[in-house]
Order: C-alpha cells, then structure tokens, then sequence
C-alpha cells in the first residue's frame, strides 16, 4: 500500500471525495485508452488498446509432464512455475494449456480458469485442446500454479506461454523440468501464492513432446477474450480488490514513444487515487492537481477541453 504521508488522525476522515471524484475515473481510463490511440504509431504491432491482438503462442518446445509416478494413480497434484524474469517488469502473460483429465489455473494466486466443462467430452477436448489465457501482471516476481486432476488411465500437463514486458520485449516459457511439483500428495494449501514455499519441491518429469501417445495432435481453443484483459488481482462483488493500475500494452522491442513516461506517470497516480479513502484531504486534492498538470503536458489546450482542466 502506498504511503501518503499524512497525520493517522486526519487521513480516516469520512468525506463525500469518492463521489465528488467518479466522474473523474471516467474521464481518467478514458484518457489512458485516448493515449494508447495517440502513441498509436509506434506501437502497431503490441496495441492491446482496444483490441485483442495476443502474442504468437507456439507448441514446437511444450513438452507433457507429471510429477514422475507410475501412471493411472487418480487424484489431485500440484504444479508451479515463476515466470521468467526480463530487463524491465512484466506487465502480461499469456498461455495455453491443456490436462488429462483436468485443470485448475492460477496466476499470483488468483484462480484464471479451467477446463472441467471438457470432462467425459468423447473427443478428448480437455487434453487435445489448449485453452488460452492472457492475464496482466502486477507483481515484481510471477508464477503460475496447476492443480492437474487425473481421473483415469494416463496423466499430463502441457502449457505454452510469453511473457510481455514494460520495454516491449518477450520471453517465452513452456512447461519442462523447471516446473516444480509436490510429487504425489494432494495439492497443499496456499500452494498458489506467490510466497508459497516450494523450495523442498521436486522438478517435474518429462513424459514426452507434443505428438506424444495417447494425446496425439494437439490444437488450440479459439481465443475469445481480450489481450491482457484478465488480472492477477483478486475480484470482489463491487470491482478489484486493491484496485490495480490498468496494465499499458508494451512497446515494441526498441521503440520509443515521447509520452511513455508520462503514461507511467499516470498509472502511478491512479494506484495512490484508488487508495483515496486512506489519503488526506489536502494529498486527495494535490494528486488531482498533479494529475491536471499531466494532462496539460501530454494533451495541450484540446486535450484539456475535454478532461476541463480548468
């Protein structure tokens, strides 16, 4: 959480400044998405802003894995990977995974999806048919946890995944021997956190590439979703909880935009505003003045007409 620097007698006040600020957030997310469309030009080929263009996903490397028991046992176990780490912090991950028999995914402990809907499906959808997920980041340090579920016969996990960083670069991950397995005990608890102490894990076995029997040619599910568009925030019934700075979409490898600070600058703000039941009266009105200084050095005078700087 964010320090204001306030007096604890005088930071608690209640005060009508939520309401009296609403209108504000609206017009701010829609000049975060108004300054994606103005660094439009350097930006083609990442834009996630409003589309949902999501990077490359490949199978060539992804190779099927368990936690090295005999196959055929039925039950529950867990698998984790941290995301590779880049020259700049990540900001999006996505991937496509798929298990025999099932899968429960999360990333930074926030429960992303699953493919129990697959189960009994006769064509074996739930093992021949990735599904794709692709979650914004809002931690230093990332890692997505597995719980695969054999039900009967042979076991597996397979993921494919990139991970996008601030400076535009990617990397790509896949699951191999780096992932970490509880072997053949029942998932522990809190096994999804980020913090989660897996240093006593075991590397997980390779059972072998795509192609390999009885999964045969693997595909991937139709990606309906939006680039970025998941969080690794926790979600209560009236929105995130703490709210999150919107994710930008990266830049291009060696790309440059004039407003790539600033656009940074504004997303920094926006995490110390959503915390504005914690803050000051006098810190509420400075962050909102700092924001209108922003807006001034980015947009200029018909910027300005529109958000009423003045």
């Amino acid at each position: 959480m964010f320090t204001t620097g306030c007096k604890q007698s005088s930071c608690f006040q209640t005060c009508s400044y939520l309401d009296r600020v609403r209108p504000f957030f609206a017009v701010l997310f829609g000049a975060l998405a108004l300054l994606g469309i103005l660094s439009n030009s350097v930006e083609t080929v990442n834009a996630q802003v409003p589309g949902n263009t999501i990077p490359p996903l490949s199978l060539d490397s992804a190779l099927w894995i368990w936690t090295g028991e005999p196959p055929g046992i039925p039950g529950m176990r867990a698998f984790r990977k941290t995301l590779p780490e880049g020259r700049s912090r990540a900001v999006c991950v996505t991937f496509a995974i798929a298990a025999d028999d099932a899968y429960t995914v999360w990333v930074n402990g926030v429960e992303i999806g699953d493919n129990i809907r697959k189960e009994g499906d006769p064509a074996g959808s739930a093992f021949r048919e990735l599904d794709i997920y692709s979650v914004s980041l809002s931690h230093t340090k990332s890692v997505i946890a597995v719980n695969a579920t054999n039900i009967v016969s042979v076991d597996g996990v397979i993921l494919t995944g990139v991970v996008q960083y601030e400076d535009g670069s990617q990397i790509t991950f896949v699951t191999d021997a780096s992932w970490l397995t509880a072997g053949n005990i029942p998932p522990p608890d809190r096994f999804q956190l980020i913090d989660f102490d897996d240093s006593n894990w075991a590397h997980a076995a390779i059972i072998g590439p795509v192609g390999t029997q009885p999964w045969g040619a693997l595909h991937f599910a139709p990606f309906t979703g939006k680039a970025c568009g998941q969080s690794d925030q926790p979600v209560g019934p009236d929105g995130p909880y703490p709210l999150a700075c919107p994710v930008l979409p990266p830049l291009p490898h060696g790309a440059k935009s004039p407003y790539w600070d600033l656009r940074h600058q504004l997303d920094c703000e926006v995490r110390r505003l959503e915390e504005a039941l914690f803050l000051c009266q006098r810190e509420k009105q400075a962050l909102i003045d700092k924001l209108l200084r922003l807006f001034k050095e980015i947009g200029g005078t018909d910027f300005c007409q529109i958000v009423q700087c003045t």
